[in-house]
């Protein structure tokens, strides 16, 4: 039988909250608004949900966005003259197309492989790539201007972004602002990407606009894709619900509810 609710203790205190998590960190999530010390648990609480309903489409995104990337400069990459005695894809390549950083990223990510040749492959590879490298491969560094480099750039916006700059259109050819212009998107999804895994406060940095934003972008990659993920995203009912959703949950970790519903937030150990 399911205990009344005026009989129910606190399960935490504030002062055992501030001190797993830091005052400190917990006063981030305060407003002027607030009508007591529940309402910032509440933001809290409402902050990792919003972090956890981003997963299906920055997951989306960036398989999507590594996946476009690598297609497309495989049809780029001139390999000639390359050597390939590892994994055989021009990431891996030697001499390297890469920059120090990204070459880097590469090894590393080589490392997690394994020995078995099975699982030595240019798929592979790509899957244990973050979305920095990939968000790092649309630098300028990158573009046909790098007589030693994979020469990506911007003739392969078409190719990875095919709704924004349809290939063979002649009335809509991506250049060099182009380039810049994705990076620095695609440098937002990351912020965003990186903010929601490192636990850091999303409800303050403009989340919506960022998440429309990102689903923009994977639009210009893949429309169906877009539309499955716009179908089943749970982050607009999340981020509309606000904090106020999350206050009940804040009231049973702090509040022991009075009578008519009141009661004062627990501040002991």
């Amino acid at each position: 039988m399911a205990d009344n609710p005026s009989t129910q203790s606190p399960i935490l205190s504030l002062a055992a909250i501030e001190r797993a998590i830091s005052k400190q960190r917990l006063d981030a999530y305060a407003a002027a608004s607030d009508s007591d010390e529940i309402d910032r648990v509440a933001r809290y609480i409402w902050n990792m949900a919003l972090a956890s309903a981003l997963n299906p489409s920055l997951h989306t995104f960036e398989v999507t966005l590594r996946n476009a990337i690598y297609n497309a400069s495989v049809k780029l990459v001139d390999t000639t003259g390359l050597r390939m005695p590892d994994v055989p894809c021009w990431l891996d390549a030697e001499p390297t197309l890469l920059y120090t950083k990204e070459k880097e990223d590469v090894e590393h990510a080589k490392s997690n492989l394994g020995s078995a040749p099975a699982g030595r492959t240019p798929g592979h590879l790509v899957g244990k790539l973050g979305l920095g490298f990939w968000v790092q491969l649309t630098a300028r560094v990158y573009n046909e201007l790098r007589a030693d480099g994979p020469r990506l750039w911007p003739k392969g916006l078409p190719e990875v972004f095919p709704f924004k700059w349809p290939p063979g259109s002649k009335k809509n050819v991506p250049d060099h602002h182009d380039r810049e212009m994705i990076y620095n998107r695609l440098h937002e999804v990351r912020e965003l990407r990186n903010r929601a895994a490192h636990h850091e406060p999303l409800w303050d940095r403009d989340v919506e606009r960022r998440h429309a934003r990102m689903l923009e972008v994977l639009g210009w990659m893949n429309r169906k894709v877009t539309a499955a993920v716009r179908a089943f995203d749970p982050f607009p009912a999340v981020f509309q619900a606000g904090p106020a959703a999350y206050r009940e949950h804040a009231e049973r970790l702090l509040k022991l509810p009075g009578p008519q519903g009141g009661g004062a937030v627990s501040q002991g150990t």
